[in-house]
């Protein structure tokens, strides 16, 4: 037997074991397949450029294009083919073992000595290009070879199979360990939380005495989007580039307006460094490894300097306690800033009760619907009185007293008390409409004595008749409801105007009022008219031009006449 190289001996075994039909198979050229024994894949160490490792039971790996893919297999007999890349060599091969019955390695000269099997270390592959995989196949001999050939020949006839496939991803170089903003979270997060999120949540940017916090979770062009994977010393830095603020790496913690530190994941807390405290607005910049990857715009509100009240309200007398109705009587606290505040107690200013208004206070009030403890809807909460029997007109302020012991007041705030509705009048904005027009009816409530009823007041409360509005050839813009309430005495509906022409009613029944009300109240018939949109002409006019045209013409023959007979 001549004497040949374990490098020899293994393209030997490519040509002779397997014959035409790996390239056949393949399409791959002689210098892109090489024998190894068929057994467990391992990747070798000398490997470069993995991002992910090589998986045995998914047969997957991920590279990057400058890259080399090294492998080492056990024992069988087997033959490799590569696509998206080439076999560049192999590191070194291993210890020939004879006599075994799991696989063949055929000799240097095919002279029917005894078959081996061989260990093959640092099998290389190399891939093309990025953005095109390279895919690996293992080949190996037909199980129905019972027994070990004796010749080239016999384990070429045995035919090959398809043994094991592997899907090697090649990504860009650079990819892997290089910052992406698309799959890294940079977020402003409640104080409670330590994830980072897609987005910002919502109201988190504003603070009043606490830290404001933003985590980040940064990942590479190969990672899964929020899920850490760049290099634990990638550098992250956090400056404040306006606004009087400090930052640090934990709650509490922070004495300068930057830091830094390291890792692909953590937080960072941001202060107002305000002394004494004011409203301020900060912007703070987070770089990765020295470049710009977010930017946050934080506010931190100073102490309560204004209370406001968006209006004042018509509430019932009798010692009923009246919550302000939707769009009414909304109390909000503001800084110097105008920010709006939560946290803040407000209660009534008892020294400006009377014998109208006997107490106050706001609903909920202002520690609802907050971020982080400080910020609250810019709706406010709601005013609510308590009038006495007496009725009429009054004011009364609302008070915060500051930690300094300063004390807040807002300015007059008018609430007008009176009675249930007892009578109620009904118009409409025109006498006459054509089709089309909308047409406005405003019902006008009043008490007992004679003051725009309550704000509370339902046109329909307390009767089980519903209410009836209606008039022919009125559509409602917005159906009438027996629970629609008055606004300061008085309630509109809206009326699309019919097409046919005609006079008509607008009828107003309100059973509830009439039901109580003390000077007998009746339902109220407004009368209406519908006219044409266009001039027509009737036949009386057309007679009536038709007398007028003759009778100047024959002034006209007339006036000719007196003048021939002058001539003559």
């Amino acid at each position: 037997m001549s004497k040949m190289t374990i490098k020899q001996r293994i393209a030997v075994l490519a040509i002779a074991a397997l014959g035409g039909s790996l390239l056949s198979v393949t399409t791959a050229t002689t210098a892109n397949a090489a024998a190894a024994a068929m057994g467990a894949i391992t990747q070798n160490s000398t490997s470069t450029g993995i991002v992910t490792a090589y998986s045995n039971t998914a047969s997957t790996v991920t590279m990057t294009a400058d890259g080399l893919f090294v492998i080492d297999v056990a024992s069988n007999t087997s033959a490799f083919g590569v696509s998206g890349g080439k076999i560049t060599g192999f590191n070194s091969a291993g210890t020939t073992v004879a006599g075994t019955t799991n696989g063949v390695v055929i000799t240097a000269d095919g002279s029917g000595a005894a078959w081996s099997e061989l260990l093959v270390a640092g099998l290389q592959f190399k891939p093309e290009k990025a953005g095109t995989n390279m895919v690996i196949k293992m080949y190996g001999p037909a199980p129905a070879a019972a027994a070990a050939p004796t010749t080239a020949a016999a384990a070429a006839a045995a035919g090959n199979l398809l043994k094991q496939t592997i899907t090697v991803t090649v990504v860009p170089a650079g990819a892997s360990g290089t910052y992406s903003a698309g799959n890294s979270y940079i977020s402003i997060n409640p104080l409670a939380s330590g994830t980072a999120t897609v987005a910002d949540v919502p109201n988190e940017d504003f603070s009043r005495g606490n830290d404001i916090r933003i985590n980040y979770t940064l990942v590479d062009a190969l990672g899964t989007a929020g899920t850490a994977n760049m290099p634990a010393n990638t550098t992250v830095m956090a400056q404040v580039t306006s606004g009087t603020c400090v930052v640090g790496t934990s709650a509490g913690v922070y004495t300068l307006p930057v830091i830094s530190e390291s890792g692909n994941s953590g937080d960072f807390f941001v202060n107002n460094s305000s002394d004494p405290v004011v409203a301020t607005k900060c912007t703070v910049v987070i770089s990765v490894n020295g470049a710009v990857a977010s930017t946050k715009n934080l506010t931190f509100a100073g102490p309560a300097s204004v209370i406001k009240v968006s209006s004042g309200f018509n509430a019932a007398t009798s010692n009923a306690s009246v919550t302000a109705p939707a769009g009414k009587g909304y109390v909000t606290v503001e800084d110097a800033a105008g920010n709006v505040l939560g946290g803040v107690t407000v209660t009534a200013d008892t020294t400006t009760y009377s014998s109208i208004i006997s107490a106050a206070s706001i609903a909920n009030n202002l520690t609802g619907s907050q971020q982080n403890g400080a910020k609250a809807s810019t709706l406010g909460a709601q005013l609510a009185v308590t009038c006495t029997s007496v009725g009429g007109s009054s004011t009364i302020k609302l008070r915060t007293t500051l930690a300094n012991g300063t004390v807040i007041r807002s300015a007059d705030v008018p609430i007008n008390c009176a009675g249930g509705a007892d009578s109620y009048t009904a118009s409409l904005d025109k006498a006459s409409y054509v089709p089309g027009d909308i047409a406005t009816l405003t019902i006008t409530a009043k008490d007992s004595k004679g003051r725009l009823t309550h704000d509370a007041a339902a046109l329909g409360a307390g009767v089980t008749t519903n209410i009836a509005i209606s008039g022919s050839n009125m559509t409602a813009v917005t159906a009438p409801s027996s629970g629609d309430t008055f606004d300061k005495g008085v309630k509109t509906y809206k009326f699309i105007v019919g097409a046919t022409v005609g006079s008509y009613n607008m009828v107003v029944d309100l059973p509830s009022i009439t039901a109580v009300s003390t000077v007998g109240q009746t339902s109220v018939t407004i009368p209406y008219k519908i006219t044409s949109s266009t001039t027509e002409v009737s036949n009386a006019d057309v007679l009536k031009s038709i007398v007028a045209l003759i009778a100047s013409i024959n002034k006209q023959i007339q006036a000719l006449q007196k003048l021939i007979l002058a001539r003559r």
